[in-house]
């Protein structure tokens, strides 16, 4: 195994930054293009591909998210209308609650997603060579 020396550490600190710095552009352009947070956008995301509806649990382990945080952006979606929470009790969990998409909160997504296609091919995609790409996946495989 190699050592933690200084080279590997400022290429951490490099990832760090740069992926920080990706997160609050694509951020404040969502912001301004549609009054929509990243974190929102991830969850509207994440939603649409499980169908349209999801277990809070579920979207939880998905987003790799702190539950209270989770809950509180999702009462904050409901009360603006992106989302709509159903009770599901099941018999192994009867306080399951089932989050769906409202038609208000697939459309902001639509949206939303042509912004955040764009700017991720403008700061990330458009800049990667196919080898760069296959380098990547080997090494976020290696770390994930």
């Amino acid at each position: 195994m190699p050592r933690l020396d200084a080279e590997r550490i400022a290429l951490w600190r490099q990832f760090c930054t740069i992926s920080t710095g990706l997160q609050r552009k694509i951020e404040q352009t969502l912001m301004d293009e549609h009054d929509l947070p990243l974190a929102w956008f991830d969850v509207l995301t994440a939603v649409r591909a499980a169908g349209g509806s999801m277990r809070v649990h579920e979207l939880r382990e998905v987003l790799d998210e702190v539950p209270s945080s989770l809950s509180r952006r999702i009462d904050r979606m409901t009360d603006d209308g992106y989302l709509k929470r159903k009770h599901t009790p099941l018999p192994d969990d009867r306080r399951a609650v089932t989050v769906s998409m409202t038609n208000n909160g697939r459309y902001a997504w639509r949206d939303a997603n042509i912004t955040y296609r764009r700017l991720v091919q403008q700061h990330f995609a458009q800049r990667l060579t196919d080898t760069d790409i296959a380098a990547l996946q080997r090494v976020w495989s290696k770390i994930s």
